[in-house]
């Protein structure tokens, strides 16, 4: 679960960071891997914790 949470975050953090670099007219990276990777991993730590 708290692994699932920090793919989450950094891909939020990643994503955000460079998109406010990006703000004048520039590109950004969307870390859509890294935040479904760790929705996934949450979900699956979730439901095993819940079966124990």
């Amino acid at each position: 679960m708290i692994f699932g949470a920090l793919w989450f975050v950094g891909g939020l953090i990643v994503t955000a960071t460079t998109y406010a670099a990006a703000s004048g007219g520039g590109t950004y990276v969307i870390t859509y891997g890294a935040i479904i990777y760790g929705i996934v991993l949450f979900i699956q730590g979730v439901l095993d914790y819940n079966k124990s």
